[in-house]
């Protein structure tokens, strides 16, 4: 999940590839309520002799197992996962659907997801078929696995790509993940380490899990489970699995996310109910308010904050335009973040490795399809420096595409529709620049929105003899200084740590200068 702001508007989405992480049947459920109780109404159990297995996902057959989702104290909608036995007795078919409506600045959402899954015995995956719609657009993916290999195709409103991944040994699909412990054996202590392909980025991950307490909480209706906390790609989890193998509850950002299973009935009531989605509850949850303001958002030329309530693995990277050092106030742990629209002096210069990354195409940014180059090729004719490459394509961006709360698959769905947030600028003009042979890079985090906060964002460096802050959503070269980069990377998993931030991070601003003849020239204290 990430919070998206566009030029003059606040606008806040879901991204497809942030919704679906471990919940077997492909949701998250939020309740916000719930989270700060968990501790309390848990309770610590002897955990059976032994160790429970199964012995197949076909003990697992016959049920069809339903999840509600809450968001932020919300009832939006319900998802259901049902295993079927193949005939040959070899094969297994995960067949899962996800349906949400969510609301935001007066805008309803609607998603609807569709997955089939063939896998073996042990759990590894053969092939599958995605399909999600988002409002009127739908995207599929579907593929094969073929020896070493997974061969993807991706048709969605950009057209069809064939993608091909390296992959050895063992791979599971990303929906498998809470039925890998009881297949392994659940017993206090167990540990688990293998891969997951994950269809909504298109990758494969390395998955952790351990088995830490055998619990209950009758107050949430939890029964007896296995409590199994997960990492993968960044992102964590904590799931109660009971000892048929079937999911109960799982928590993840912290506890902000909670799924619990519940019948047919109260999973589907949320179509009827009267209160469904009326809040503004991905803005509510994910707005950062601080005491002060920021009186010339686009004009800041530098900002000193104080950012808390990071985890303990993530730090801010510090870059050109970001200098980071941690500090310990009143026992905790926070960052001093000093931010600057010109860069900083210093820094070396980047690898080949990570040149190469950024110049690279990929399922969502397309630098290498004809219509990309030409595009390219044709906004920066004429242009022979890097620097005035990146200052066309920016602004050919923030000038073409229209500032619309429709979210996005790829860059080529964004050259053909013309429309979307900050994400959607960012992805085309990430393409653009690598057809060009600029190398490029997406970085998320959040900036500042008179009369509201800090909100969520995405934008993208490029590299032009050093690295330059570019926000094609606004038309900035180099970006303001209220943008504070949280995570940086060549493509939209390496957002997945966002996960443990959103409903958590805080902002203190000490001091802000603005660029002259803004408002609020000069220096805040």
């Amino acid at each position: 999940m990430t919070a998206r702001v566009g030029k003059g508007e606040t606008a806040v989405s879901i991204g497809p590839a942030r919704r679906r992480f471990f919940i077997l049947p492909a949701v998250l459920l939020i309740l916000l309520s719930l989270a700060a109780c968990a501790p309390f109404y848990l309770q610590a159990l002897r955990a059976p002799s032994g160790t429970v297995k199964l012995a197949s996902p076909g003990e697992l057959s016959g049920k069809e197992l339903w999840y509600g989702i809450v968001f932020n104290g919300e009832k939006v909608g319900f998802s259901r996962l049902r295993v079927t036995p193949l005939p040959d007795g070899r094969r297994f078919l995960l067949r899962s659907e996800l349906q949400m409506v969510i609301r935001f600045l007066g805008l309803q959402r609607r998603v609807h997801l569709r997955s089939e899954e063939t896998v073996d015995r042990d759990l590894n995956l053969l092939s599958f078929r995605y399909v999600q719609t988002l409002d009127d657009k739908t995207l599929t993916l579907e593929g094969e696995r073929s020896g070493g290999n997974l061969l993807v195709r991706v048709q969605g409103p950009g057209g069809i790509q064939e993608n091909t991944l390296a992959v050895a040994g063992e791979v599971l699909p990303a929906s498998a993940v809470n039925l890998y412990p009881p297949l392994r054996g659940l017993a206090v202590g167990a540990r688990y380490r293998y891969r997951v392909f994950e269809p909504q980025t298109v990758q494969v991950y390395d998955v952790e899990q351990e088995v830490v307490r055998f619990e209950r909480a009758p107050a949430l209706g939890l029964r007896e489970s296995f409590r199994v906390e997960t990492r993968m790609g960044g992102y964590e989890a904590t799931t109660w699995i009971a000892p048929e193998g079937v999911t109960e509850m799982e928590f993840g950002l912290g506890g902000v996310l909670i799924t619990h299973r519940e019948d047919e009935e109260e999973a589907k009531r949320y179509l009827v109910a009267s209160s469904l989605a009326k809040k503004d509850v991905i803005l509510d949850f994910s707005l950062i308010r601080t005491e002060r303001g920021v009186p010339c958002p686009r004009g800041a030329e530098e900002m000193r904050v104080i950012l808390s309530g990071l985890p303990g693995d993530l730090r801010p990277p510090e870059g050109a335009h970001q200098e980071v050092a941690e500090e310990r106030q009143n026992g905790e742990r926070v960052f001093s973040v000093h931010t600057r629209r010109r860069p900083f002096p210093g820094g070396g210069p980047p690898t080949e490795e990570t040149l190469r990354s950024c110049l690279a195409p990929h399922v969502q940014i397309e630098s290498r399809h004809p219509e990309i180059r030409r595009l390219g090729a044709q906004i920066t004719s004429g242009v022979t420096g890097p620097r005035e490459k990146i200052e066309r394509l920016c602004a050919w961006v923030a000038r073409e595409i229209k500032d619309e709360a429709v979210d996005t698959f790829s860059a080529l769905e964004v050259l053909t529709t013309r429309k979307g947030e900050c994400q959607a600028h960012t992805l085309l003009y990430t393409a653009l620049a690598r057809s060009v042979g600029i190398p490029t890079r997406l970085v998320g985090g959040v900036v500042y929105l008179e009369g509201h906060g800090f909100l969520y964002h995405s934008w993208a460096e490029s590299h032009a003899g050093g690295w330059v802050a570019v926000d094609p959503t606004f038309g900035q070269v180099p970006a303001d200084a209220t943008h504070i980069k949280l995570v940086e990377g060549p493509d939209w998993s390496s957002f997945l740590p966002l996960g443990r931030v959103v409903g958590r991070l805080g902002i203190r601003i000490l001091a802000v200068t603005c660029a002259p003849g803004h408002p609020g020239s000069g220096l805040e204290n």
